[in-house]
Parts: structure tokens; sequence; C-alpha cells
């Protein structure tokens, strides 16, 4: 199948370095022995309910950066390895999409919109890539602050878009946020 809908790009197109130091923030690639990391409630899948569920989803991870399909980092800090969040870039033809997650003794320290920043620049400095994107839940406003940080402007609210099974079963509203070049 080809045509709008049905976009591909070939993987050696797209790179990210394993490892950014970003001062006070360091951002690796995610490994399977990161499995104990901590994730929010807002997210788009069940947090994880065992240790195993956490390895499989990490491996999941190495698998997608292998592929060049999508591109997980943990969140540390340089005077402690132990992620408390991740990031990750999903590359999807001319544009890319974001995720993260922070654990929430972390939250309010300028991590997350640190390392999205860095992650936005990189992305808009890849050959055809054009957009660099990510949404929040509408009651997410913290969220909605840290892709403001990072540079990205507010495009609108997705009404019914994704949801987050871990505050209902609903599909909920988010809010939209770009940078473009």
């Amino acid at each position: 199948m080809t045509g709008p809908l049905h976009r591909t790009r070939r993987t050696s197109e797209i790179s990210f370095p394993e490892f950014l130091d970003l001062g006070s923030t360091i951002l690796r690639r995610q490994r399977v022995s990161d499995a104990d990391a901590v994730f929010t409630r807002f997210l788009t899948f069940k947090t994880h309910r065992s240790v195993d569920e956490a390895v499989a989803f990490c491996a999941l991870m190495e698998q997608r950066w292998d592929a060049g399909l999508e591109f997980t980092y943990a969140i540390s800090e340089p005077e402690d390895a132990s992620p408390y969040g991740a990031v990750s870039v999903r590359p999807d033809n001319f544009h890319v999409g974001f995720g993260y997650a922070m654990a929430r003794d972390r939250w309010g320290r300028g991590h997350a919109s640190r390392a999205l920043k860095a992650l936005v620049e990189l992305a808009l400095a890849q050959p055809g890539i054009w957009r660099a994107w990510a949404f929040c839940d509408a009651e997410n406003p913290a969220s909605a602050r840290v892709m403001e940080k990072a540079g990205m402007i507010y495009e609108g609210r997705l009404r019914r878009w994704h949801v987050a099974p871990n505050v209902s079963p609903d599909p909920r509203d988010c809010l939209a946020y770009a940078k473009v070049r």
C-alpha cells in the first residue's frame, strides 16, 4: 500500500546518538537493564505491573532502535546513572513525534524540557525532517509547559485523540505542539 496514509522512510536516513550530555541532564539509549524506569499516569499505555513487563518493554525499545523505528532514551543525572524517565523519538516520513515520561519526584527541575529541546533540534537537523511534534493530555498542563520550554508552539486541541488507560478507558482530548523548519 502506498499513498498519504502509508508512509515509509528508510531507516538509514535517520540517526540519533546513543548518548547526549546536556549538563545537568544525561540522555542515553534505553536498555533492558532500565526496566525499573518510572512512568506517569497520562501515558497511552498502562504502567508496568511487573518487572517482566518492564523488561519486555525495554527489549522492544532496543529492537525498535536497532531497526531505526524509534529512538528511546533513558533520562538520568550525571551523579546518578539510574534512569528516572524516558523520552522517545518516532520518525515518520518528513516529521517526528515525541513522547516522554518522568518520575514525579523529578518534576519541575527542567530535565524533560532540556531533553525534549535537544532532541527536537537534532530531529530538525536531519535531512528531510520538517516537523517535530508532540501532544499531551489536556488535563496535564505541566507537560504542555515542557513542550513550550522546548520551543514548540501550541497548534490546537485534538478532541478524543488518545486513551490514557491509567486515567480512563475513554479517548481523551489532547493539546498538540510542534516546531517546524
